[in-house]
């Protein structure tokens, strides 16, 4: 007499719960993704870091313009993702590397806005 065959295969359940578990771990151990707004802003603060360590080094000043759709950091040009905008202003940084005034720019997109605060005598830039 035949035995009847052995089933040893995964219920769908068993399958379909296997992979619930899987998806809910990846998406757990997933790092949130940085917006283009936070990675312009960034990039925007290391530029006038950038800025204020060539004015330290070369012991002159170091201009900085701030325009709605890009900015020039000395001699750097940096045009801004077509989505981003920013309230213009210009200042320096001199010999010192200490900033010619201090100022809050506001930078937005469609979703978002970030300011970059200049603060004045070390010239230092932080983003909020």
């Amino acid at each position: 007499m035949d035995k009847p065959p052995v089933n040893n295969a995964f219920t769908l359940m068993e399958a379909l719960l296997t992979l619930l578990i899987i998806s809910l771990l990846t998406l757990i151990s997933l790092k949130p993704s940085i917006s283009c707004l936070e990675y312009f802003s960034r990039k925007m603060a290391a530029y006038s870091v950038l800025t204020q360590e060539k004015a330290f080094i070369a012991k002159e000043n170091k201009d900085v313009r701030i325009e709605k759709d890009r900015a020039y950091f000395a001699d750097i040009e940096f045009q801004y993702p077509p989505s981003i905008v920013c309230t213009p202003f210009a200042f320096h940084y001199n010999a010192k590397g200490n900033i010619s005034q201090a100022h809050t720019i506001q930078c937005t997109d469609k979703d978002r806005t970030i300011h970059l605060i200049y603060q004045l005598g070390s010239g230092r830039v932080r983003i909020e």
